[in-house]
């Protein structure tokens, strides 16, 4: 077990979320003031390895929603946060024994580590997707069997609802409407699971994970460094495989809220030849990027934008015309890649009328 006691790790933490939410899961920063602020009361959060976590365990995502520009316009209710995870324990007649974050991208991979700041329940070194994706049902706990529901949802104001459906797509559907209605940013709570089914079925070491990214790209800058090569040994570690897709600046980018989604098209040109072309498409997270036209990177392998100067990674809703910034590819962990994961993660899940391709080969023709 890890007590994280440091500003500094809570903020590289922040930073790695941001690169592995590819655009969306919501704006870390505002989960790391809410850590922050419970250190400042002598609360830290912990982190437990699942290798720790007992078979029989009862573990529960505490999770956000919506669309992620919502995120920052409203506070987060410390209350709230509590009332929900009493209500799922009234609801289930057990005690909650960890926490799991839904996706390690993003504002929804910091709170369960402020929760765990709260009420003292560890944090699961793993998570569900290994990144960030708009829908329930595209999870890995959803892929392996296990279901959101019921699913308990709440907002700011104490409202609340208790799904139960067929589906966890049906469940997102429901999910979504209420979401909308509600001022399109919820907290939820469900995927409840055994620690044995936890193991079996999360991306491990991903709440680590962030860490090592953050604190990569921040002792790279402090040193005078090659942020992205350091940044790139460090991704390309375990098998995987990570490449800078773009070099260049924003001229146009078309966003709106849709269905309480974060919808939108970044297209960049680049900067040592301003004819290449790149163009991003977006539901919430990045979800294909097309250089010339061509794709070279596409759901669930990851797409995540860097300012070329500082290496600070940036969130969807944060780009605007004239930034200069890196985009990074980055291959999905393997569970994502499966033919039965494709079938809930894979391109034409988002809509488009192609099959998934790696990016190890998109890269190379």
């Amino acid at each position: 077990m890890k007590i994280i006691d440091s500003i500094q790790d809570v903020q590289d933490m922040a930073r790695g979320a941001t690169l592995l939410g590819t655009g969306g899961g919501g704006d870390p920063y505002i989960g790391e003031l809410f850590i922050r602020n419970q250190m400042k009361k002598g609360r830290f959060p912990t982190i437990i390895d699942p290798s720790e976590v007992d078979d029989g365990a009862f573990i529960v995502s505490v999770f956000h929603l919506g669309a992620p520009p919502p995120f920052v316009e409203q506070l987060v209710s410390e209350r709230i946060q509590l009332e929900i995870l009493r209500r799922t324990e009234v609801l289930t007649g057990r005690k909650i024994d960890g926490l799991i974050c839904v996706e390690i991208g993003g504002f929804n991979s910091t709170m369960p580590l402020a929760i765990s700041a709260m009420t003292g329940i560890p944090a699961i070194d793993a998570d569900g997707i290994g990144r960030a994706f708009p829908r329930m049902e595209m999870t890995a706990f959803s892929i392996n069997g296990i279901r959101s529901t019921p699913t308990l949802l709440m907002d700011e104001l104490g409202n609340e609802a208790l799904i139960n459906t067929e589906n966890d797509r049906m469940c997102e559907n429901v999910t979504r409407s209420i979401c909308s209605t509600l001022g399109a940013h919820l907290t939820g709570a469900g995927y409840h699971m055994s620690g044995k089914q936890m193991k079996e079925s999360a991306i491990l070491g991903t709440v680590t994970q962030t860490l090592e990214i953050g604190r990569t790209i921040r002792e790279a800058r402090e040193a005078g460094e090659d942020i992205f090569g350091n940044l790139l040994d460090s991704l390309n570690r375990g098998g995987r495989f990570a490449r800078i897709l773009f070099d260049g600046k924003i001229v146009d980018i078309v966003r709106e809220i849709r269905n309480g989604w974060h919808w939108g098209k970044v297209t960049m040109h680049g900067l040592s030849n301003p004819d290449d072309e790149l163009v991003i498409e977006l539901q919430n997270e990045f979800s294909i990027a097309r250089l010339n036209g061509r794709p070279v990177t596409m759901v669930p392998d990851l797409i995540s934008v860097l300012d070329r100067e500082s290496g600070e990674p940036r969130t969807a809703e944060s780009l605007s015309y004239g930034q200069r910034l890196k985009v990074l590819g980055y291959s999905a962990d393997p569970i994502l890649r499966r033919p039965d994961s494709l079938k809930a993660v894979g391109p034409r899940c988002f809509g488009f009328d192609e099959d998934f391709r790696p990016i190890e080969e998109l890269f190379q023709d």
